[in-house]
């Protein structure tokens, strides 16, 4: 982490944003788009969620990202599938934009409210709060297909098109994804006895993809409204739609609560995501956008373990005495974090 002051530095979210408001907003959008039917590719649910985006996208004071639609059709493996991407523009466009994403696929025919219709609502209500901020470089907005499996880390997974062969040349500065990020985290142990600061908790990784991130994870953990701690991609296999990212060399932060019981089962239902806990993430996701506008993101040979104290102190930020119950006596370096890592692995095992 830098030695500057800029973690104390917190971004500021949309001066208009209101938690309440977008709560509600972002019920509305899940309830829509997490039919019954599910949004498995080629199903009539896929259909009818390709069209609900062409509509909220179209709502948006937004433009398509190639300049003529927000629909990205493509073709792998003798099927069809499509990407959604608009874009907002910045002061600078010669720079390559940010990135802002989530895939609106699903795994099984069923609701799949929290994977991944929560996160496609986070990320259309954070674009309808941005669209009226200054930014520095553009803000693409992408709504991936395919995502899962079969698809998944495939040639026809939709951010990896999408990156390799629907992207205008620029590149891209950063990407922020998000994945299963509508539920409050339990304890399987506790269940709804779990501590309100783990029910909280919201992973973000990457922040080690560069070092200009850094202070800007540091601030965004400061929030008291959710339990925001920062964790090494390595502590578990790419999960999401930064694998494309990643492996492309884009520095990248992915936010995420983590898998929970309901994870790819007929139970992930609309009814079951916390609606206060997301607006807080769109308005968290808010600041790391307009943050990373901001940034120096240039290519960077730094080596070593950049985050450790990051991590370690977000967690004891976000937890305190709590890690004692976990049997963990100090946070201050490397080897406390994988202990931590361990026990929450070990939790929802």
């Amino acid at each position: 982490m830098s030695s500057t002051n800029e973690c104390d530095k917190t971004p500021a979210a949309p001066p208009s944003f209101s938690r309440s408001s977008v709560s509600r907003k972002l019920k509305r959008m899940v309830s829509e788009l997490a039919r019954p039917g599910g949004r498995m590719v080629g199903s009539e649910g896929h259909f009818l969620a390709e069209q609900w985006l062409e509509r909220e996208l179209a709502a948006l004071p937004l433009d398509p990202y190639d300049g003529l639609d927000f629909r990205l059709p493509y073709e792998a493996e003798g099927e069809q599938f499509a990407n959604f991407a608009a874009v907002f523009a910045g002061e600078d466009r010669s720079l390559p934009p940010v990135l802002l994403g989530a895939h609106y696929d699903s795994v099984i025919p069923h609701p799949c409210a929290d994977d991944n219709a929560a996160a496609v609502a986070i990320v259309l209500c954070a674009a309808a709060e941005l669209a009226s901020a200054e930014m520095k470089r553009d803000v693409v907005i992408a709504i991936f297909d395919a995502e899962e499996p079969p698809y998944f880390q495939t040639d026809a997974m939709g951010s990896v098109v999408f990156s390799t062969a629907q992207s205008d040349g620029r590149g891209f500065a950063a990407a922020i994804i998000l994945d299963l990020v509508g539920h409050n985290v339990r304890i399987p142990q506790l269940g709804i006895l779990t501590p309100p600061a783990v029910q909280k908790l919201l992973v973000i990784q990457g922040a080690e993809s560069h070092a200009a991130l850094a202070d800007l994870v540091c601030a965004t953990t400061k929030t008291k409204t959710l339990s925001v701690i920062a964790a090494s991609n390595h502590y578990l296999p790419d999960m999401s739609d930064h694998y494309a990212f990643r492996h492309a060399g884009v520095p990248f932060l992915f936010l995420s609560c983590g898998q929970w019981e309901h994870y790819h089962q007929p139970t992930d239902t609309p009814d079951r995501l916390n609606y206060r806990k997301m607006s807080a993430i769109c308005e968290l996701t808010c600041q790391l956008v307009q943050g990373c506008t901001g940034l120096e993101l240039a290519p960077t040979s730094a080596t070593g373990d950049l985050t450790a104290e990051l991590e370690a102190d977000s967690i004891r930020r976000a937890f305190g005495p709590l890690l004692r119950l976990a049997g963990i006596q100090t946070m201050e370096r490397r080897a406390d974090v994988d202990r931590f890592a361990a026990f929450l692995l070990r939790a929802h095992g």
